[in-house]
């Protein structure tokens, strides 16, 4: 079975600048600052990393550390390819590849400082789920059984390595194969080989894809020490859940199960105890031992987690204050004048002895100025140490070891992802059983609401029955479209979150999270109006016929599912609940007024009638009416048709005001997908230049001709 190639990340000259805002001289005054809104904005460049130059090695656990607004995020973003916003020069390969942060992405499971997971999911759903729509690379072989995981939290120690044990993955090339492998040389098969190869995945037992995802996910659980939790919700500020360790390793656990060959990770150990940090760390050593490229931002690290690093990476004002091994820069600093003491930890000494060594007490953090002319001078006696003209030969003299297409991120087909979606959407609503029995609570409410307010309409004199069926009619309308338009909003801010963060890790499609959150949301709008049009029919005595009933019904569920639309684009296009309540009455009021009855549309201003002809509540209205009113007799007068003339609700019968319901639902229905796919677009680039397909081709090419030359 094929062995996965180490990878290593190289950089040169690496720079990163965002446009700002030009500072003036004025002062910040009121009509200083209108003047400057109001004039054409001047921006500059503010670089954000400056130069860098390095390398990232397979088999080790790489940290970037600094201080706040050192650029340590921003370099990682940009290899991740999370960074897109801003100006970059310089050079990055993989294995003498050509890279981009586009590319690597291909590669590298990311995972973020804030761990954003379905609070309804339990741990081991969120890591089987990461296995379903994420598997593993094909060519790896199944996990060995957690017992004899190298690493394992159980034992709270640094694993040792051991060169002649067999590993799932090499971590560095050592037999002759490799060694030829690691030169740029394919290693020739015999046919008997491959033949081989082919018998041994034959005989393989056959186990269901549940079985293997299963399989893998309690490996991942007893890896990552997650086993008392395994069947506890993530949870969120609402709803108690696992705790912040247990969540930060089910987020790692998530990504590790990818076996992606590299692996970022921003800040994983921010906000734990020191126990559960230094939890994180061995499990981040033990995903280093198995010959994958870990590179983590951390944040004041202890000194058992330091011990921990191969390879440190210091970044001050995104300059390279110290890149390469762990255990030579406590020797470094000293050669600066900056000796660390026995019992102090190196994390701290680097920020309060060097970084921050030219300034004192309450000028601590000093001025920018200062802190530039301090980070070039660390720059330069970083650039001339050894150790940083040991780093440039690794970066002219990279391993050259082809990348092959089993090692790219893989992602479940389609029908599967709606499939699993579907599943998991419809758990989730299951599980938030509150706000499911709200809506039925309250379909039954307003159901005998208006029921009882305008009981037995049927029964009181025709100026009454007019007015109040008119009322209850368009009281009907604009709760069904108002609150079915509430219930999403509600819910869909609380799950954007998720799915772009789902989305940016390649679990799952647009496509396939449209069509599931549309599947499980469908039945529900279409019996919340169900219940409704059951108790408030026969309550108001509107006419006793099942064909009317139906009608009104339907009108009912057509509403609903217009709101439903609406609401699914209002967040598509907020990102937060307090944004889309302020913009809902902009929206809802222009069709409320010109709904039916507040206006005589017929009759209204010229140039606002066109108001009407959006507005789903007119149009829903407009069909109850025509289906109560028509021909409607009592005592013998027919008094509907001569009040529909009345009130001019326009030509349309109901079934086409039906349709056009239909059809403003669709129409904000596409325009909410299309916000969503802007939304999943924006900051990605160029998208023929960005593309999977492309950026893989490229990185199974060959290498850069410059290290080609320097090899032969």
């Amino acid at each position: 079975m094929e062995l996965n190639t180490p990878l290593q990340i190289s950089f040169e000259n690496l720079s990163y600048a965002v446009k700002v805002r030009a500072k003036t001289d004025q002062a910040p005054t009121a009509g200083n600052r209108l003047k400057a809104v109001l004039s054409k904005a001047q921006y500059e460049d503010k670089v954000i990393l400056n130069g860098l130059s390095g390398a990232f090695r397979p088999g080790r656990v790489t940290v970037i550390l600094g201080p706040s607004g050192s650029g340590k995020t921003t370099l990682l973003n940009l290899l991740a390819g999370h960074e897109s916003s801003g100006t970059v020069s310089g050079n990055i390969w993989v294995n003498g590849r050509q890279a981009s942060g586009a590319s690597i992405r291909q590669l590298a499971g990311y995972v973020h400082q804030d761990d954003v997971i379905l609070p309804t999911q339990t741990v081991r759903e969120a890591i089987t789920m990461s296995i379903i729509l994420r598997p593993p690379p094909l060519s790896l072989v199944p996990p060995k059984s957690p017992e004899t995981v190298v690493g394992s939290i159980h034992e709270l120690r640094e694993p040792e390595f051991n060169p002649h044990e067999e590993k799932d993955v090499l971590p560095l090339p050592a037999t002759t194969k490799d060694q030829a492998r690691h030169n740029g040389v394919q290693p020739k098969h015999s046919d008997k080989d491959a033949a081989q190869a082919r018998s041994s995945h034959a005989i393989q037992p056959k186990h269901s894809d549940k079985d293997a995802a299963q399989a893998r996910s309690s490996h991942a659980i007893q890896l990552f020490g997650l086993e008392k939790c395994q069947d506890t919700s993530i949870g969120d500020s609402s709803a108690k859940g696992v705790s912040g360790g247990e969540r930060k390793r089910t987020a790692i656990a998530m990504e590790n199960v990818t076996q992606a060959p590299i692996l970022f990770l921003d800040e994983p150990t921010s906000g734990l105890d020191a126990h559960s940090a230094l939890m994180v760390m061995h499990q981040l050593k033990a995903v280093a031992n198995e010959g994958r490229t870990v590179v983590a931002v951390l944040h004041q690290p202890s000194s058992e987690m330091f011990e921990m690093i191969d390879d440190l990476l210091v970044l001050f004002e995104g300059r390279t204050v110290y890149l390469g091994e762990r255990a030579e820069f406590v020797d470094y600093l000293a050669r600066l004048g900056h000796p660390c003491g026995m019992y102090s930890n190196p994390a701290d000494h680097v920020f309060n002895s060097v970084l921050y060594e030219h300034l004192q007490g309450s000028k601590r953090m000093g001025t920018q100025t200062i802190a530039v002319e301090r980070a070039e001078q660390l720059l330069t006696q970083w650039q001339q140490s050894p150790g940083a003209h040991k780093l440039q030969q690794l970066v002219d003299a990279p391993t050259l070891a082809p990348i092959t297409a089993s090692q790219f991120r893989r992602t479940s087909p389609p029908l599967v992802q709606v499939k699993y979606l579907t599943k998991r959407a419809a758990l989730n609503a299951m599980r938030n059983k509150l706000i499911i029995n709200i809506r039925l609570a309250q379909a039954v409410f307003f159901g005998l609401l208006i029921g009882f307010v305008f009981l037995n309409t049927q029964d009181r004199p025709i100026p009454v029955q007019r007015q109040n069926f008119s009322g209850a009619l368009f009281f009907t309308a604009v709760t069904q479209f108002l609150l079915s338009i509430l219930s999403v909003v509600n819910v869909f801010t609380q799950e954007r979150l998720v799915f772009l963060r789902e989305w940016q890790g390649g679990y799952y499609g647009l496509p396939a999270y449209f069509a599931s959150k549309n599947m499980i949301e469908l039945p529900i709008q279409m019996l919340v109006p169900i219940i409704y049009a059951s108790i408030s029919y026969w309550l108001l005595g509107l006419r006793s016929d099942g064909v009317k009933f139906v009608i009104y019904t339907a009108v009912c569920i057509c509403l609903n599912l217009c709101g439903f639309s609406f609401g699914l684009l209002l967040g598509s296009v907020f990102n937060n609940m307090s944004t889309i309540l302020a913009a809902l009455p902009g929206m809802f009021l222009p069709f409320l007024l010109f709904g039916g009855l507040l206006v005589n549309t017929g009759n209204s201003t010229v140039w606002l009638r066109w108001v009407q002809w959006i507005s789903p509540i007119k149009y829903g209205y407009t069909a109850m009416m025509k289906n109560q009113f028509t021909g409607y007799v009592v005592d013998g007068q027919p008094i509907g048709d001569a009040y529909l003339e009345q009130v001019d609700l326009g030509s349309f019968s109901i079934g086409v005001n039906i349709v056009f319901v239909l059809l403003l639902a669709f129409l904000a229905w596409i325009f909410a997908y299309m916000a969503l796919l802007y939304l999943t677009n924006k900051g990605r680039g160029d998208p023929v230049k960005n593309n999977p397909k492309r950026l893989q081709q490229e990185l199974l090419g060959a290498p850069d001709e410059r290290f080609v030359q320097s090899m032969s």
